[in-house]
């Protein structure tokens, strides 16, 4: 059983900017672009206690928000860039409504470390490391019969093994255990 502590650890500032265009061509062809750009980070330091045993920060001035977290750790980096693309063809086959599509999203990978990765704080954990950028691409295809409608898609059609997540408090006890998922 763990305990999870939640609190508000100082000042920080999120900015960004995105955009999103959904275009329909000629011929039953459309596309949908999306694109984003997040910077956000810590503005200052933060101590629970100016008075105490450990003189490091909680969080530092710089360190990035985490993007992803959970009670047992793994946090990373908010991806500074985001993108995905999708692109889908529509057409009749033997009097069939009928579609092809396919999607692509990219995340970069994450630009500034997090507190756990960033040797000033107190959270600093040196089996931390920053994810790489990923990209997954799917595809699907179908038709409609009446009121059924028939498809088939492949996920992770460029069959990527991105490492999404790790966690280094499976074990804390035992040094260098650390589990990837």
């Amino acid at each position: 059983c763990q305990i999870s502590f939640i609190a508000n650890t100082g000042q920080a500032v999120a900015k960004g900017a995105d955009i999103q265009a959904d275009v329909s061509l000629s011929g039953g062809l459309s596309l949908e672009l999306a694109a984003g750009y997040t910077d956000a980070r810590y503005t200052q330091d933060f101590r629970f206690s100016s008075v105490g045993l450990n003189p490091s920060p909680l969080v530092a001035n710089g360190d990035s928000i985490e993007g992803a977290s959970s009670e047992t750790g793994g946090g990373q980096g908010t991806a500074p860039y985001t993108a995905a693309l999708g692109v889908e063809y529509r057409f009749t086959a033997f009097a069939h409504e009928s579609y092809v599509r396919a999607d692509g999203e990219y995340e970069a990978r994450a630009k500034w470390n997090t507190a756990g990765e960033d040797p000033n704080t107190s959270q600093f954990d040196a089996a931390n490391f920053v994810l790489p950028g990923t990209t997954f691409v799917s595809m699907r295809g179908g038709a409609q019969f009446g009121a059924w409608s028939l498809a088939a898609f492949v996920d992770n059609l460029t069959n990527s093994h991105a490492l999404t997540s790790y966690n280094t408090t499976i074990n804390p006890l035992v040094p260098g255990v650390t589990r990837l998922q």
